[in-house]
């Protein structure tokens, strides 16, 4: 398999998935989540949607910045979707 055929956004999901499964998400205040990474100790901020990793600052599958998305950003909607938080 070649890197061009991996699906980006599914291997997002996937790590969203397993950072949140493992309770890597601690909500901070009503816009604020601190997320753990999945191969480090290291965790990363996100706040009103936006994350501070690299991953999400260079993330290129949409045409639009607000097409940015990163596992720490996925993973914390699946946190708000499992406390029905909007």
């Amino acid at each position: 398999m070649k890197f061009e055929d991996i699906d980006i956004k599914t291997i997002t999901i996937e790590k969203a998935i397993k950072v949140f499964e493992s309770g890597g998400v601690e909500k901070i205040d009503n816009n604020s989540f601190q997320v753990k990474s999945i191969n480090s100790e290291r965790s990363h901020d996100v706040v009103e949607n936006k994350c501070n990793c690299l991953g999400f600052k260079l993330y290129k599958h949409g045409d639009k910045k607000a097409d940015r998305t990163c596992y720490h950003l996925e993973a914390v909607k699946l946190f708000k979707d499992s406390q029905g938080i909007s």
